[in-house]
């Protein structure tokens, strides 16, 4: 049996809510030539049952759409871990990945001690079944590309546990 790769490349969205299906185009692209030593997976889990996913890796990288409206629609960028906010309520998937992280740290789970988020700025999350807009599949090789770039760049210290 081979070694659990130390890098979790994730990749969000929802493939059937317009341009929340980013993260899964760039994860197509990802698992066409899979980065060494990291593996890609797709998800549309959110909030706490993110944690499932998480677990035993040393690494991960998130990509995911998001609505900043700071962003021109198909900008890639990294987002700080305190820059990500989960939707108030009691919801297990209104709880931020900070929040996941701090929680399952606090309960001793051995989760991820670099979190990367790649960020991609939508338009519209809520029209069923339409595709990319242009912009944000014109995004595509580009957050492709600052995943490698992260992958390559050296590594840093560890996230202080909040």
């Amino acid at each position: 049996m081979s070694p659990r790769p130390e890098t979790l490349i994730l990749c969000l969205g929802n493939d059937l809510r317009a341009d929340d299906g980013v993260g899964w185009k760039v994860a197509e692209r990802l698992e066409a030539a899979p980065p060494p030593g990291a593996v890609v997976r797709k998800s549309a889990l959110s909030g706490v049952y993110l944690v499932d996913e998480l677990i035993e890796f040393h690494r991960v990288i998130v990509v995911d759409a998001v609505q900043t409206r700071t962003h021109a629609p198909g900008d890639v960028f990294l987002l700080p871990m305190e820059g990500i906010e989960g939707t108030p309520g009691a919801s297990p998937h209104g709880i931020g990945l900070p929040t996941v992280l701090r929680v399952g740290r606090e309960y001793g789970l051995p989760l991820p001690a670099r979190v990367d988020v790649v960020a991609i700025e939508v338009i519209d999350l809520e029209t069923l079944g339409c595709g990319l807009t242009a912009p944000v599949e014109a995004a595509v090789p580009r957050a492709e590309a600052l995943v490698h770039a992260i992958l390559a760049a050296p590594p840093h210290p560890p996230e202080p546990a909040q």
